[in-house]
């Protein structure tokens, strides 16, 4: 227990919970970004590309940042901010397996 935001051993379990589903959605977005570097696209598609791409990652993205705020605040993650980071994370990989599909 020595993240400065445990309370008990269960919350530190929570937080290692979150920080690990935000690890996995901090490689999506990498993996996304990395792509998006190696297309070699001009200026204007890349930024169209990268608002239609926004839309079905951006509760993602939405879930990294919830996270790091709790981080940065030093405040506890509760459940919602568990199911809200695990399911940022779970819809990122599902819909990084639809777009490669496409």
């Amino acid at each position: 227990m020595s993240a400065p935001v445990c309370a008990s051993k269960w919350q530190c379990t929570l937080n290692g919970l979150s920080g690990t589903a935000v690890a996995v959605s901090v490689a999506v977005l990498g993996w996304i970004g990395f792509g998006l570097l190696g297309a070699d696209l001009s200026g204007r598609s890349l930024g169209r590309l990268l608002w239609l791409w926004a839309v079905p990652f951006g509760p993602m993205a939405l879930s990294v940042l919830y996270a790091a705020l709790m981080r940065w605040q030093a405040r506890p993650l509760n459940w919602f901010g568990l199911s809200f980071t695990i399911g940022g994370a779970v819809w990122g990989v599902i819909m990084l397996n639809a777009m490669r599909s496409l």
